[in-house]
């Protein structure tokens, strides 16, 4: 059992003690930090919060709820802070808005008296002071901290809110003086606010029939406690209670926001039993008209909510809100949208640029190269046309060309380079790699390597090099049998239980590379003849129809199978030693048995995946294993050959007879969509 309660399966049954002593390393600290990094693609079936679709149900519904949440809070905070407020000291409320939003009204409402006034005809003396109560019973507020007096041109007394009402102007600090009474406006206060709406009192002022002078002024402590200053200081005091809650919630729900977002993000396009991602319809289209949609329906939510705020409606505040639910939905799904492209590698390539470029690249060389230059010419050319012509467009003031116009450059090169990129791989990928491959093929071996290879039945270093090569000469002298094998060699194939390598592509797609071959000191099963050809110097390795490296004709396989596999986006990594794997045996036979894996990679795995393959000696046989994510059609039958008791058919079955042929085994199982291929063969000797 594993350290999680794992089944050991073929993988963990080999002596891994034995395999990774001191100095073994089939693959560098790097690559084999990297390959562990990768979660496992099938995890025996157990949940997994990031695979189970109600618990990414549900945390998508807390992280909309922690967003209003935040909505809320941040609202309540950045009205505390718009008001004049700190972390450290609390507002004034007669420099606040709330004071000056009241003051403003009060002062329009005197405006309207005034304009009563001029309105309502000549009256007699006797009925004026009760006209005048009545008007400011209509307009104002009684018995208020808001007084005011009114002069006309000749400085004669028109309105007053009461007897004391000059006194208590006299003692405000919160008074304004405006006066139109010879034509020209102007206005005087005895404190600044940014709520006070002096454009629209000179509007109202000059509109009048005549000239005046209007003193207003709010008392300073606020006495009475009836009116609307009062209310407002009331809720002043509230927010400012409030904030304390408001900031500490704020934070709390940004920290759990971030959480459930970064959640959402590992979660996004994983589906139980799903190797790579999985894109929904509108992952599919075009990224261009993909952010269009989002952006426009998102950005036109909003709008709705702003404008519904703006009207009278009674509903005006529900609609508002719901303006809100539908915008968060369109921007939080384009969003993940997003990153369920970027994760499955179709960012770039879906675009309509790429796709324009990929289209063009078809073409023979001459006509494709005058095109991709006349789209490059016609593309900057139209930006270039709209920076002078499309800039009286505007968002919050700044054209919107200004923004949009270095977006599709930056977009427009980026596609442009991806495909080059891409092209060049294409074009001359293979080549270069075959190249490489021949490279470490014949790169030459040190002499002091020479005298440190040891014979052993392990693909692993040796401590005393001298005392094993005589070892090795001495039991290939005493022994002239073959090497066999016996029903007990095969107990511990089991293939049936759960993964315990990392199999995933992890976006790469066929960019990636389809090898890692890393050097380490491993020792070679070699016959007699070879090790004394390899201790003369006269070579290392002969290959013939009985005697060849494992390990290289799985490499000249898989150059065969490259274009297929390249075309379906499988990538194929091998995890071999450094040193030949040199088998005794009918090499056409070998050669058929492998081809017919390949095969059965080209036809049933999955596409954009990749293929693992992992090779060694140990107790002098060869263990060969490969792994691979099954395409979701084939997963029935995949099932039905691994069942117990069924047989293999088709190249498997093939396969098969030629290993059992050379007194070897090959076992198959399916673990989730995980096709796993061991083969078991004795090293012989002749």
């Amino acid at each position: 059992m594993g350290l999680f309660g794992r089944k050991k399966d073929f993988w963990d049954e080999v002596d891994r003690e034995a395999v990774k002593e001191p100095g073994y390393e089939a693959l560098s600290e790097t690559s084999e930090a990297g390959i562990g990094d990768i979660p496992d693609v099938v995890e025996d079936g157990r949940w997994h919060p990031t695979k189970s679709t109600p618990f990414k149900a549900v945390m998508r519904v807390l992280l909309f709820a922690a967003a209003v949440v935040m909505a809320v809070s941040g609202y309540s905070v950045y009205t505390y802070f718009s008001n004049g407020g700190s972390w450290s000291a609390e507002p004034d409320y007669y420099h606040s808005n709330y004071f000056g939003e009241e003051y403003n009204r009060n002062v329009t409402q005197l405006l309207h008296l005034i304009e009563a006034i001029e309105n309502r005809g000549e009256i007699s003396e006797k009925e004026l002071e009760k006209a005048n109560q009545d008007l400011i019973k209509n307009y104002m507020s009684a018995d208020g901290n808001f007084s005011f007096a009114v002069y006309d041109e000749d400085d004669r007394e028109v309105i007053v809110s009461g007897e004391d009402a000059v006194k208590r102007i006299e003692a405000s600090h919160y008074f304004i003086k405006m006066d139109s009474s010879e034509g020209q406006f102007s206005l005087d206060t005895g404190t600044e606010n940014d709520a006070y709406d002096t454009s629209a009192w000179k509007g109202e002022l000059t509109s009048l029939k005549e000239g005046y002078t209007i003193y207003a002024a709010v008392d300073n402590e606020l006495t009475s406690k009836t009116d609307g200053f009062y209310e407002s200081y009331t809720q002043f005091k509230k927010l400012i209670s409030t904030f304390g809650i408001a900031r500490i919630v704020l934070i709390a729900a940004a920290v759990i926001f971030i959480i459930l977002l970064i959640f959402s993000i590992a979660a996004t396009g994983n589906a139980s039993g799903y190797a790579g991602i999985k894109l929904t319809w509108f992952d599919k289209i075009f990224t261009e008209i993909g952010a269009i949609l989002v952006i426009g329906l998102g950005g036109g939510s909003l709008y709705g909510a702003y404008y519904m705020m703006g009207t009278e409606y009674s509903f005006r505040k529900i609609a508002a809100c719901a303006f809100l639910v539908l915008a968060y939905i369109f921007l939080i799904r384009g969003y993940f949208s997003l990153v369920r492209r970027i994760k499955a590698g179709t960012f770039i390539r879906n675009m309509l640029f790429y796709r324009i470029f990929e289209g063009l690249g078809k073409l023979p060389a001459v006509p494709r190269i005058l095109l991709i230059l006349l789209v490059l010419v016609l593309i900057n050319g139209a930006l270039v046309l709209a920076l002078f012509k499309l800039d009286f467009y505007e968002v919050f003031g700044i054209p919107l060309v200004y923004i949009l116009v270095p977006v599709i450059f930056v977009l427009e090169n980026i596609c442009f380079i991806s495909w080059v990129i891409r092209k060049g791989n294409a074009e001359y990928g293979d080549e270069s790699e075959d190249e490489n491959e021949a490279a470490d093929v014949s790169e030459d071996v040190p002499e002091a390597a020479m005298e440190q290879t040891a014979i052993s039945g392990d693909t692993r270093p040796t401590v005393n090099l001298g005392e094993d090569v005589a070892e090795a000469l001495a039991n290939a002298e005493a022994s002239a049998t073959p090497i066999t094998t016996s029903a007990s060699d095969w107990e511990h194939m089991d293939l049936g239980a759960s993964v315990d390598e990392a199999i995933q592509d992890g976006g790469e797609g066929v960019a990636a590379s389809e090898e890692t071959e890393e050097s380490s000191d491993h020792t070679v099963i070699l016959p007699k003849d070879e090790l004394e050809s390899l201790l003369g110097n006269n070579g290392l390795v002969r290959d013939s129809a009985t005697s060849f490296d494992f390990i290289q004709l799985n490499k000249d396989i898989r150059k065969l199978h490259r274009s297929i596999l390249k075309e379906n986006g499988i990538a194929v990594t091998l995890r071999t030693p450094d040193r030949p794997i040199v088998l005794e045996m009918n090499k056409e036979d070998m050669w058929k048995a492998i081809s017919m894996i390949y095969d059965n990679l080209e036809q049933y795995a999955e596409a954009d995946s990749r293929v693992y393959a992992e090779m060694y000696t140990q107790d002098n046989k060869l263990i060969y294993i490969v792994k691979n994510a099954v395409r979701a059609e084939a997963a029935e039958a995949a099932k039905a050959v691994t069942a117990p008791g069924a047989e293999l058919t088709g190249g498997l079955k093939t396969a098969k007879a030629i290993i059992e042929k050379n007194q070897g085994k090959l076992v198959v199982a399916m673990d989730g969509n995980i096709f796993k291929t061991g083969i078991l063969l004795g090293m012989k000797r002749d």
